[in-house]
């Protein structure tokens, strides 16, 4: 192989793990938000919203707010708050007061591409979600 041609596949080897690593930094949307919705429960369609700030990174942790309402469900009701980049366990739970809640959380250690799902759930039940994609 000419040292020309072993040069250029070196740099275009360099240049895609670099392109590699560096793409999930350079892919963080530092707002996003988007609107929850889910069936009815009772004849009650529930909403909400969720906004994602991690403008701070890395410096500080992301910050998620999450409001429901309309969710049919008795006070003092638990639901749990996926976010799917952060894995698959609760970031945080809404209680549930007069039909609605709300949540606001930092998230150590997480980044939320814009592909991700914000899941509202109540035991295994889904009651909300929304993402995939959330608006920048």
């Amino acid at each position: 192989m000419p040292q020309t041609s072993r040069w250029l596949l070196l740099l275009v080897l360099a240049g895609t793990i670099a392109g590699l690593v560096a793409s999930p930094a350079l892919a963080i949307f530092p707002q996003l938000t988007t609107k929850l919705s889910g069936p009815a429960i009772n004849g009650v369609v529930p909403t909400g919203d969720a906004k994602v700030d991690q403008s701070k990174l890395p410096a500080e942790p992301l910050t998620l707010d999450v409001r429901v309402r309309n969710v049919n469900l008795p006070d003092g009701t638990v639901l749990s708050v996926v976010l799917t980049d952060c894995g698959a366990s609760p970031v945080g739970t809404i209680v549930l007061s007069r039909l609605e809640g709300q949540l606001r959380t930092t998230v150590p250690g997480c980044q939320v591409g814009r592909q991700s799902a914000i899941l509202v759930n109540s035991g295994s039940t889904r009651i909300l979600s929304g993402g995939a994609p959330w608006q920048v």
